[in-house]
């Protein structure tokens, strides 16, 4: 790897993105309040921060494209022949998770497919409870684990032939699992990074999250009103911002661990969520960081053998049932925990909205993208993120 320009640069693609906000604001019948407050502080910050005027160019541009989606095009694409290929695909292997995993087949759905109607309420009670319920939205956990077991078996000596099939891989996961604002967040973000290992250029990892920020509007104009949405660049920007200092600050044996990459992900990730999880829910598994670095190690299992088991069985019945069987089990293990874990959430109190636009600016005040060459402690962030939790409770 080379340290040149990265590919994928902070200050354009934090343009475009800042572009498709506005553009999506715009092109809406009933522009959020709450999305207003987040671009007008977006934008005085993204110009102290990046002060390139190639942001700026790219605004307009970004803006044009977006609005041309929303006005030319219709939110729903009618329905052809792909549209229900697609679809009869979807329906097909749910009916094939059915049939394999039984009992649990509604836990199967969920981390396979992203499917969840036939989850009852007294079991999403209980995942939601234990701080599980995450592993049931397919996002960044699925494709970061089913590209780094893939990744290798599609590498040849073509690296652009290797790029683009795992990108098609990552389409036909978006697909499968319905096109859900969380599955193509991280599928673009990840064909980002792989698009800048291709090039042999530095990944910027702002830069990738504006990237997938920007498509997934431009799919989807009006996903930023989802709570997924929300959500999953929440939690993106929770580790983007402060997963990478809190690496290095760690021992160097300590750095390149699993556990120590895995319990840093599920905390920055909670943490990026911790408000907007408050505001829409207004509780707080605090089991789930403990729980999700212990689970974790299942996933692979999950998604490897049920991947395989589910796409096979309506032509090899018999070897995708053998397949089933660890996947079966992991996920067996998931839900007995789920069943017998009796601990209480904690009772947040919502925040009000400006709470929450003061304290990811804090976050953002504490990350290297503001101090990126201080090693002293950020105060100024500390101070605003104190600031900002004490307003939580006094407003």
């Amino acid at each position: 790897m080379t340290d040149r320009r990265p590919w994928f640069h902070t200050r354009p693609m934090a343009g475009a993105a800042l572009g498709a906000i506005l553009a999506a604001i715009l092109g809406s019948l009933a522009p959020d309040w709450v999305l207003l407050t987040v671009c007008a502080v977006l934008v005085p910050v993204s110009a102290f921060l990046f002060r390139r005027k190639s942001a700026f160019f790219l605004l307009p541009i970004a803006a044009f494209a977006v609005l041309v989606r929303i006005v030319l095009l219709p939110t729903e694409m009618p329905d052809g022949p792909v549209a229900s290929f697609v679809s009869a695909l979807r329906e097909n292997l749910l009916g094939n998770a059915d049939a394999l995993f039984r009992d649990e087949a509604a836990a199967a759905r969920g981390i396979l497919l992203g499917d969840h109607e036939i989850m009852t309420a007294a079991e999403r009670a209980e995942y939601a409870q234990s701080g599980l319920l995450h592993l049931f939205a397919v996002s960044g956990l699925h494709v970061t684990i089913l590209v780094g077991m893939l990744g290798k078996a599609v590498r040849t000596e073509c690296k652009w032939l290797s790029f683009g099939v795992l990108t098609l891989i990552l389409l036909f996961l978006c697909a499968v699992t319905g096109f859900s604002a969380s599955v193509l967040r991280a599928a673009f973000a990840m064909i980002a990074l792989n698009l800048s290992g291709l090039r042999e250029r530095k990944a910027d990892m702002p830069s990738v999250m504006c990237f997938a920020f920007a498509m997934t509007i431009l799919c989807e104009p009006f996903a930023y009103e989802t709570v997924g949405f929300q959500l999953s660049f929440a939690a993106m920007t929770g580790m983007v911002l402060l997963a990478g200092k809190w690496r290095r600050s760690l021992p160097k044996p300590l750095r390149g661990s699993l556990i120590a990459r895995a319990l840093i992900g599920a905390t920055t990730a909670m943490i990026g969520m911790l408000p907007l999880t408050a505001y829409y829910f207004r509780t707080l598994a605090w089991i789930a960081i403990p729980l999700s670095v212990l689970l974790i190690p299942t996933m692979p299992v999950i998604l490897l053998f049920g991947f395989l088991s589910v796409l096979l069985y309506g032509v090899l019945p018999q070897l995708a049932s053998i397949l089933s069987y660890p996947a079966y089990g992991a996920i067996s293990l998931i839900a007995i925990v789920a069943k017998n874990l009796d601990v209480p959430a904690l009772q947040i109190h919502a925040p009000h909205p400006f709470v929450i636009v003061l304290y990811y600016l804090a976050l953002l005040l504490c990350s290297p993208l503001f101090l990126q060459n201080r090693r002293r402690p950020p105060w100024i962030g500390l101070a605003t993120l104190a600031v900002s939790i004490l307003l939580w409770f006094l407003i």
